[in-house]
């Protein structure tokens, strides 16, 4: 039988979100991968979440995403990015142990009812006329052997497979990977249906024979405890975590790289596809960054049993005799053992200009692309792209309309928005500073701004749901109690605000919700704001916890967000403000030096057009509205 409703195209992150999420909502599903066995497999960093990244996965995760659970599930070292900051910026990340998480993502989607694997090689799209949508309707994948599945909707999320090669120095392999073979049929299929693609590369590190390194000579990084979990459903974490360990090039690593960057395919125009900014190869670092005496590089491991460490910050294909000699300049890696070398990786993908929000295709209707294809970076974009593509494809079977997903509403809204009205030319990775509103959209709030949409999509079940809307309602509860409540100051005398003695408190997000020491009319009215919740299974302490941090938080940002709402509505109104052209963006050192960097080479016309541009950030468009208006201002004076 090869008849479905929904066919997903690639078990990775974006596919396994995908076909879960439409096999959840009841469509007959199918995922196409070349090996069953590699579904979930992590073919780089062995890590989930960090800043940006963190908040999508409790995103995902309040919708009915699986990522989030997994990595609880699976992790071996856990940690809160940016915890001296602010909260908006905070966010999680954890060491995954890739095998085991692999396992279980691959044992997640076999035991899913509805949802077929079927193992081949998708080399075709079938399609019809279309009418109105797209110049093409889509009726199925062909694959290799010759099998047709057909189903009126499809996802394709082919990662790094479509069109990849693979290069070490002068060695050139097809594959998307190491051990895989690459898809060379779906980007002609693509490209005969009106599709524009563009190359874009992406590169991996060595990884090393974990007892061929002196861990006396390296800095040890241990994770942090009480364990912040991803997933709302986690009740508490007692892992036993594994340490990484820190280490750094110097000037001998660089001298070996500079003397053979004519033997890099990236410098020596091999390499024809566009890397990710923000996980740049040695090569790259060593170049751009001459100035810098030393790079940081981290030693993860992949697993809590794997005999194999992945060196994170040393992405390189230079040749593997090269690779061999600057890992053994870095401290505690001087007798290192390399278990496999790293290599860069070309790949076809997308420009994402050619979808729609809901991430269906303008060119062929039915068809939706998400991940590495739409030209992001990273597991989490991807998963975040392939439950929002899972679930609109099941929906428009039954003719509902896409997710209304606003980018002043979540980071899933800004990936979306990003995506379908920028030109992305290089891998785009999630930061907080893509978005406008990152006051309000925090990693603690997240049920409180998804609860609403995750009742509508219905991809969790009810007892989950239950879960959900106590954690809201905790929130706001205690929140009303905090608004007008103020303590004795244990420590200064006088009075204080309650809320501000929760986020005093050492421990933020310990079990139970309060410390011993604080004033007792603080205990009490938060005991009696909760009591009708209290005992529910739905609302553990460790939900309780967080939720009296998001009530503080939210108090605290009232004032900064309803005052950041108002820039930005200032910031509509100037989008016709014109930009001189010859403004001196090199010397405004006030905003990013990517923005810098574009600004000065396409010379947007207005700040409309700049807000435009991909990678000139939304926290620096207000700073540019400022320094032009005082450049301009500067010119007339002395005129």
């Amino acid at each position: 039988m090869n008849a479905f409703e929904v066919i997903v195209v690639g078990g990775g992150h974006a596919g396994i979100e995908a076909a879960l999420a439409a096999a959840r909502l009841g469509a007959r599903t199918a995922l196409v991968t070349h090996d069953r066995r590699e579904i979930g497999r992590m073919p780089c960093n062995p890590a989930i979440g960090g800043l940006g990244k963190g908040h999508l996965v409790r995103e995902i995760d309040v919708l009915g995403g699986e990522m989030g659970r997994a990595i609880d599930a699976t992790g071996i070292q856990f940690r809160v990015l940016n915890r001296s900051k602010g909260p908006a910026v905070r966010a999680p990340r954890a060491q995954a142990d890739k095998h085991a998480y692999q396992a279980r993502m691959a044992a997640t989607v076999a035991a899913q009812a509805g949802l077929t694997v079927v193992e081949g090689d998708a080399v075709d799209l079938l399609v019809e006329a279309g009418a109105g949508a797209g110049a093409f309707r889509l009726r199925g994948v062909a694959l290799a052997d010759g099998r047709e599945l057909r189903a009126p909707r499809a996802v394709l999320a082919t990662g790094t497979f479509l069109g990849g090669l693979m290069h070490v120095g002068d060695e050139r392999t097809e594959g998307g990977r190491e051990g895989a073979a690459a898809s060379l049929g779906l980007g002609a299929a693509l490209a005969r249906c009106g599709f524009e693609l563009r190359r874009l590369k992406t590169g991996t590190p060595p990884r090393l024979w974990r007892d061929s390194l002196d861990f006396d000579r390296l800095e040890v990084q241990p994770g942090e405890t009480p364990i912040e979990p991803f997933s709302f459903i986690t009740n508490e974490l007692h892992t036993q975590q594994v340490p990484c360990h820190l280490t750094w090039t110097d000037a001998r690593t660089h001298a070996l790289i500079r003397d053979n960057l004519h033997r890099s395919p990236l410098y020596g125009g091999i390499i024809e596809g566009t890397g990710p900014r923000y996980c740049p190869s040695i090569e790259d670092k060593v170049v751009r960054f001459a100035d810098r005496e030393r790079h940081l590089v981290f030693l993860e491991p992949e697993g809590r049993d794997s005999e194999e460490i992945y060196v994170n910050g040393l992405s390189t294909s230079l040749p593997r005799d090269v690779q061999d000699a600057f890992v053994r300049t870095l401290p505690g890696l001087e007798r290192a053992v390399l278990a496999r070398h790293g290599y860069a990786v070309e790949y076809d993908s997308a420009p994402s200009w050619q979808v729609r929000t809901s991430l269906e295709s303008k060119p062929v209707a039915g068809l939706y692309l998400a991940g590495q294809i739409l030209g992001t970076s990273g597991y989490e974009e991807a998963a975040a792209q392939g439950l929002v593509a899972g679930v609109n494809a099941t929906r428009s079977l039954a003719g509902r309309e896409p997710l209304d997903l606003p980018r002043e509403g979540s980071y899933l809204g800004v990936l979306l928005d990003d995506l379908t009205t920028k030109d992305i030319t290089e891998p785009y990775r999630m930061f907080t500073s893509r978005a406008e509103r990152r006051l309000a959209l925090r990693c603690d709030n997240a049920a409180a701004r998804l609860l609403p949409l995750a009742e509508a999509i219905g991809l969790l079940p009810e007892a989950d749901l239950r879960r959900l809307r106590a954690r809201v309602a905790a929130a706001e509860r205690v929140g009303r109690v905090l608004r007008t409540l103020r303590c004795r100051d244990p420590e200064r005398g006088g009075s204080v605000a309650a809320s501000d003695l929760v986020l005093q408190a050492p421990g933020g997000l310990d079990a139970p919700p309060l410390p011993d020491d604080v004033p007792p009319e603080l205990r009490d009215a938060v005991a009696e704001a909760l009591r009708p919740l209290a005992g529910e299974p739905e609302l553990p302490s460790r939900l309780t916890a967080e939720a009296l941090l998001q009530a503080a938080v939210d108090l605290r940002y009232e004032g900064y967000i309803s005052k950041q709402d108002k820039l930005l509505a200032r910031q509509d109104h100037l989008g016709n403000l014109d930009l001189p052209e010859d403004l001196p963006y090199a010397a405004m050192t006030t905003l990013s030096k990517e923005s810098r960097e574009k600004l000065a080479r396409l010379r947007p016309a207005n700040l409309g057009q700049a807000a435009r541009i991909d990678g000139v950030r939304a926290s620096d468009l207000a700073v540019l509205s400022v320094l032009a208006r005082r450049w301009r201002d500067e010119q007339e004076e002395t005129s």
